[in-house]
């Protein structure tokens, strides 16, 4: 049913937290407050009430990156099971990162996501598109045209830009408005392990340091994948006072946990960029609360059952995100004082829709993509409660604060409990 009367809850509106009651007509947001409810007074068909009292209402959660794994590695993650995990943690966007078999390349290849996300996806889904054939830093992709089929985001994610193709992508990207998005790492400063010992900052902050002078010659809009590094955000920092047109994203293990964290099952705490001290996880959320990092993304990365009990012989890198991202960092942040609720809210949602071009504020008119949040319900998490094939999360045994209960996408609910 997408028509709902949703009562006596709070509301993130406006960037701001307000009692208020939704009437959703036909999947739209079509009126607030007062106006609700004398519409819904006068409504005479069927209408689900729903009562939200204790609860809040928001926009749904947008990520700007996940890893579906479709097609080619299905095993690990599907466009069925990674959007089902996404709903059930109060995202009803997602962009998928394509390091796939095909890597999404093309607009063959892109032709053919769109018809698995058609019939598989519970939510809405807006690919990222490759920045060169292959993900293999020779030859760039066909931008304009996946402009026009409304893909604005590229990126080789695991592969950083090689210099010999750096400038040229920027330049081309630049010129049909696009976003640069790039995977931070000098591989030629990274070691043979699995963790920060093994993957300094400087793989990090180094490449971005590169490609800031990119930025300053091309004008392109450019966008950091999960920053990790204090010197990273310092970089950041003195980009946006320059006014480079630059925007950035920090994940919740990187704003919530350290190296100190890292315990067994090691492959619960496996990611790359890998977690690294205190100042750095401290710089990192006084930058989301500043406004020097933008968004917060998920970098959902599943394998599987992989890595569930630990490391193994050439262990794949990522963690499992989507269904615990907002109790984390409610629990986390919000409720330690450390980040206001409305900054939270604000970084899931209008932020990264405003870098995507897409819809993320509660307005009349709006597509009805909301999530109900318990900011009172405490669950453990456990393995079995995943509904991603993902199983390797650093909160696992961890109490988390603050569930979604419903998640609606164009009205209909894709998720509740």
């Amino acid at each position: 049913m997408a028509n709902w009367y949703l009562h006596d809850g709070t509301v993130y509106y406006s960037n701001r937290i307000v009692h208020t009651n939704i009437l959703i007509l036909g999947g739209m947001v079509v009126a607030l407050g007062d106006a609700a409810d004398e519409a819904r007074q006068l409504f005479n068909g069927p209408i689900r009430d729903y009562d939200a009292g204790g609860q809040l209402i928001s926009p749904g959660f947008i990520d700007l990156h996940t890893h579906l794994r479709e097609p080619g590695f299905e095993g690990k993650e599907s466009i069925q099971s990674g959007t089902e995990a996404a709903v059930a943690g109060g995202f009803t966007t997602v962009c998928p990162m394509p390091n796939t078999n095909p890597s999404l390349d093309s607009l063959d290849v892109l032709d053919d996501l769109n018809r698995r996300i058609a019939r598989d996806a519970c939510c809405n889904v807006r690919p990222i598109a490759a920045l060169t054939e292959g993900r293999r830093g020779k030859k760039i992709v066909d931008y304009a045209g996946f402009q026009t089929r409304g893909v604005r985001l590229f990126s080789d994610d695991g592969d950083p830009l090689e210099d010999s193709i750096a400038e040229q992508v920027f330049l081309s990207v630049g010129q049909i408005d696009g976003v640069v998005v790039n995977h931070l790492e000098d591989k030629a400063l990274v070691g043979e392990g699995f963790f920060c010992e093994h993957i300094p900052p400087e793989s990090e902050y180094l490449m971005l340091q590169r490609d800031l002078e990119y930025v300053r010659k091309t004008r392109c809009r450019y966008h950091v994948a999960h920053v990790s590094a204090w010197q990273t955000v310092e970089l950041l920092a003195h980009a946006k006072a320059e006014g480079l047109p630059v925007t950035a994203e920090v994940t919740p293990h990187h704003l919530t946990l350290t190296r100190d964290d890292v315990k067994e099952p090691w492959g619960h705490f496996q990611m790359k960029p890998p977690l690294r001290t205190t100042k750095d996880r401290q710089a990192l959320v006084d930058a989301l609360k500043s406004g020097v990092i933008d968004i917060v993304a998920t970098d959902h990365a599943p394998h599987g059952r992989e890595k569930q009990d630990g490391l193994i012989e050439g262990s794949p890198f990522g963690v499992t995100g989507l269904e615990t991202t907002f109790a984390a960092l409610y629990t986390k942040l919000v409720l330690t004082g450390d980040l206001p609720l409305e900054r939270l809210l604000y970084c899931l949602t209008a932020a990264p829709g405003f870098l995507l071009g897409v819809e993320a504020e509660l307005t009349i008119g709006s597509s009805a993509d909301l999530v109900v949040l318990d900011l009172g319900l405490k669950k453990e998490v456990t393995r079995d409660q995943f509904k991603s094939k993902g199983t390797n999360s650093p909160y696992i045994g961890e109490t988390l604060q603050g569930w979604p209960r419903l998640t609606l996408c164009a009205g209909e609910a894709v998720f509740s409990c």
